[in-house]
C-alpha cells in the first residue's frame, strides 16, 4: 500500500505540522506493508529529490513565497505524475496550492485530509481559495483532526463533521525518558540560568504572542528562556530590553531534540501564549507535558485547551492578556505542591492519549479502512 504524504514544506523546515508529517512518514514507512513517500515544496528555486531516513522526498521548486505559502507550478506537475503510483493521498491543510492542484489534476486515488487549522490572517486568500478547500474536503474519504474542539469551532469543518476522525498528535516516550546523563544536563542548565525557569519553545511569528509573555515577566523572579527562530526575533529581543527585561529574558536558537528535552525537564513551567487560531494544537505543549512540566496556555478555541486541561495539567488563560499570564505563572512558581501535582497529571495524560505509537496505529487503521472501501 503506497501512501503519498503532501504538505507545503518538509524536514529540515521547522514547524509543528512538519514535525507531525515526518513522524508519520518515518513511523509508517516499511510497516504493515506500507510504503510512504512525501511531496512538498522547496523554499528555493530548485527541485530536490532525496531520501531522508528511508523516506523518498520530492521538494518541488517554488517561484516565490506568498503570505507564507509557496507558489510552485512544479508541485502541480509532480502531483499529476506521482498520484498514479500511489494508492492513497494524505494531504495536510491549510495548503491552498494543494487543494487547487487536487482539483486541477483530478486524481482517482483514495484521499485522506488532515485539517490542521483554519487560515486566519490571510483572509483575502482564504476567501479566494475557500471553494477549492470545500471541493477537496468533499472529495476526501476521511478528514483527520488533532482534537474534537476544532470540529466544533471551525466554520470550515461544520459541514463535514461526519467525515471527521479525531487522532491526537503524539510524542515518542522513549525520547523523553530521564536518565543519569539527562540529570547532569538539567543540573547544568540550573547552574547557568537559575532554579526558576519559565520556558517557551516555538517559531517567533505573529500568532505565538511571545511579546505578551515577555511583558508578563516584569515582576516575576525567574528567567524566561525563549527557544526558537523566526522573523520576530530581532523585534522581541529589542522589546525585552526596551521594557527593562533584557537581563531576565534569554533567547536561544533551535536545539537538537535531546537538548530541547533537557530544557523541558529543567523548566519550572512551560508557556504557550498564542493569540490567534493559527495555533491549532501546539506540539510543544505535549512535549513539555511528557516531561511532567505544567503548562500555561491561552484559550483559542483550538487543540491547545484540549491538550492542556485548565486546573488539572496547568492553567488556560485569556489570550492577549499579560496580566492573566503573570498570575498563572506566579501560581505555579510559588506553589511547589501544586506544580508537582499538575506535572504528574501532565505525564499521565500524555501516556493515556498523546503517544506516537497510538498516533501511528490509528493512522494506519484509517488508511486500511479507507483503502478497503470501494
Amino acid at each position: 500500500m503506497k501512501i503519498l504524504q503532501i504538505n507545503k514544506m518538509y524536514y529540515p523546515w521547522v514547524g509543528g505540522i512538519e514535525t507531525v508529517i515526518k513522524q508519520l512518514a518515518e513511523g509508517i514507512n516499511g510497516t504493515d506493508d506500507f510504503a510512504v513517500d512525501v511531496l512538498a515544496c522547496n523554499d528555493k528555486h530548485i527541485t530536490v529529490k532525496e531520501s531522508i531516513n528511508g523516506v523518498h522526498v520530492t521538494k518541488a521548486r517554488s517561484l516565490f513565497i506568498l503570505f507564507s505559502m509557496p507558489v510552485s507550478v512544479d508541485f502541480i506537475l509532480f502531483l499529476k505524475r506521482l498520484w498514479k503510483n500511489h494508492d492513497l493521498l494524505h494531504i495536510h491543510l491549510p495548503f491552498p496550492l494543494a487543494t487547487f492542484a487536487l482539483w486541477f489534476t483530478r486524481p482517482t486515488n483514495k484521499i485522506v485530509i488532515t485539517y490542521h487549522s483554519d487560515i486566519v490572517r490571510q483572509r483575502v486568500i482564504s476567501t479566494a481559495i475557500a471553494w477549492f478547500d470545500r471541493w477537496a474536503l468533499n472529495r476526501a474519504d476521511k478528514i483527520i483532526v488533532s482534537n474534537p474542539v476544532i470540529i466544533e469551532t471551525s466554520k470550515v469543518l461544520r459541514n463535514f463533521k461526519k467525515k471527521c476522525i479525531v487522532v491526537p498528535f503524539g510524542v515518542d516516550l522513549d525520547i523523553f525518558k530521564m536518565d543519569s546523563e539527562r540529570e547532569k544536563s538539567v543540573e547544568l542548565i540550573h547552574k547557568t540560568y537559575g532554579e526558576k525557569i519559565v520556558l517557551f519553545v516555538g517559531r517567533l511569528v505573529y500568532y505565538k504572542g511571545v511579546d505578551y509573555l515577555i511583558k508578563a515577566m516584569e515582576d516575576i523572579d525567574a528567567k524566561l528562556i525563549i527557544i526558537g527562530e523566526g522573523p520576530l526575533k530581532q523585534y522581541l529581543t529589542a522589546y525585552a530590553y526596551r521594557i527593562g527585561l533584557g537581563g531576565k529574558v534569554v533567547f536561544l536558537p533551535y536545539l537538537s531534540q535531546n537538548e530541547l528535552v533537557n530544557f523541558y525537564y529543567a523548566a519550572s513551567l512551560f508557556v504557550l501564549p498564542s493569540i490567534y487560531r493559527s495555533e491549532a494544537f501546539g506540539i510543544s505543549i505535549i512535549e513539555a507535558m511528557a516531561c511532567a512540566t505544567p503548562v500555561v496556555s491561552t484559550e483559542l478555541g483550538t487543540g491547545t485547551s484540549y491538550a492542556n486541561q485548565n486546573n488539572i495539567t496547568g492553567f488556560v488563560v485569556r489570550h492577549k492578556d499579560s496580566n492573566e499570564l503573570n498570575k498563572a505563572i506566579k501560581k505555579l512558581l510559588d506553589n511547589k505542591i501544586l506544580s508537582t501535582s499538575m506535572g504528574n497529571a501532565c505525564k499521565k495524560r500524555i501516556e493515556a492519549l498523546f503517544t506516537l505509537k497510538k498516533m501511528l496505529n490509528e493512522h494506519k487503521l484509517i488508511y486500511k479502512n479507507v483503502l478497503s472501501t470501494k
